[in-house]
């Protein structure tokens, strides 16, 4: 009984709301900013990753904190994955802010942004449920970190997913391309044989006349 009390315990504080990872295009020259209304203290992580192959050194990523201080909790540039934690400082808005610095490119990007669940229950509360609190203690820290993992895998498979997306979408473009330039090809080569077989035929036309 006590150990299944535990188990339970591990499936309360692991059933927690956490945002879906998102894709954004961000055009040349814009930056782009979303935001979480978090409460002082709480925990909030993220990560983000530039889908693309190459073009890292244009993207600038900031996370702050509410105005006036704007507190920098994180920010990098030219990096092509990276994640963050930090515990807010203020109560309000917290922002990922994503910028494009490259002319001309357009650069996908897939990011999370979400606040950490609290714990539900602590060791203190489920003294009584377990074998000890130490034990409670060590399962609600093991659920919180699994939680967290499973967050970050998740977010990772979704953006393996995109990139897959768009690296499908590229080659349909191109297959595409290959199709019409084939076809291109091929009206020429028959326009040219049709005007070949007209020339001789009125070459050796002309010729008999003579």
């Amino acid at each position: 009984m006590e150990r299944r009390r535990g188990l339970l315990a591990i499936a309360a504080i692991a059933a927690v709301h956490s945002a879906s990872a998102l894709t954004v295009n961000i055009k040349p020259g814009t930056t782009q900013c979303f935001v979480l209304d978090i409460q002082k203290g709480a925990a909030v992580a993220g990560n983000f990753e530039i889908l693309t192959e190459e073009g890292w050194d244009d993207v600038h990523i900031k996370v702050r904190g509410p105005k006036p201080q704007e507190v920098m909790y994180y920010e990098t540039e030219g990096e092509e994955e990276g994640n963050f934690e930090f515990d807010a400082a203020m109560s309000g808005d917290q922002s990922i802010c994503l910028t494009n610095s490259h002319s001309s490119d357009t650069r996908p990007i897939g990011f999370a942004f979400r606040e950490e669940a609290q714990e539900l229950l602590t060791g203190a509360d489920l003294a009584g449920m377990a074998a000890t609190e130490e034990n409670v203690g060590e399962m609600v820290t093991v659920a919180n970190d699994l939680t967290q993992g499973l967050d970050m895998l998740r977010d990772h498979q979704e953006y393996m997913r995109m990139r897959e997306e768009q690296h499908r979408a590229t080659v349909a473009k191109t297959n595409s391309k290959v199709l019409w330039w084939t076809c291109g090809e091929a009206f020429i080569l028959v326009a040219m044989a049709c005007w070949q077989i007209l020339y001789i035929r009125t070459f050796f036309e002309v010729k008999r006349y003579v």
